[in-house]
């Protein structure tokens, strides 16, 4: 039980410095201000941010972290992939709402997660993905991060 305690927590501060790392993504293409855990009440879910631009407003769900031992990252994980998808089910019946995805990995072609996304993407349940790889500086920010807890 502790070890997959460990894996979880692990997985969530893995996650909380995706979440840091597309942050610094949205300020770096001109969004602000940036509101965290935005909540669409109605529909029964969240969005990690949504993002003011001059041109319009993105709502953005982050789904990454860093790869580990026994650990699939961003669309690599059905998982996630689903989740992100479902959110975007949900908030569409809002109709304007424009939905942006961050994964921190890419999916393996052909795979359910690939096929899933182009579906979604297809569909408009999803209007963008961006891939956001974590990088060295990413990977001492998760280190760091994880150090302090």
């Amino acid at each position: 039980m502790h070890k997959e305690n460990n894996f979880q927590s692990e997985s969530k501060r893995s996650g909380d410095a995706f979440e840091e790392l597309v942050y610094a993504n949205l300020v770096n293409r001109g969004f602000g201000p940036i509101d965290r855990n935005y909540c669409f009440e109605d529909a029964g879910c969240e969005v990690d941010f949504r993002a003011y631009s001059d041109k319009h407003v993105e709502y953005v769900e982050a789904k990454g972290g860093v790869a580990g031992e026994g650990k699939r990252p961003g669309a690599q994980r059905t998982d996630n992939v689903k989740k992100a998808i479902a959110n975007g089910a949900l908030i569409k019946t809002y109709n304007t709402i424009y939905y942006v995805v961050y994964f921190s990995a890419k999916p393996e072609p052909g795979s359910y997660s690939d096929n899933m996304i182009k579906t979604a993407l297809k569909n408009k349940i999803i209007d963008e993905v961006r891939y956001l790889e974590p990088i060295n500086k990413f990977k001492q920010y998760w280190l760091d991060f994880d150090s302090e807890l």
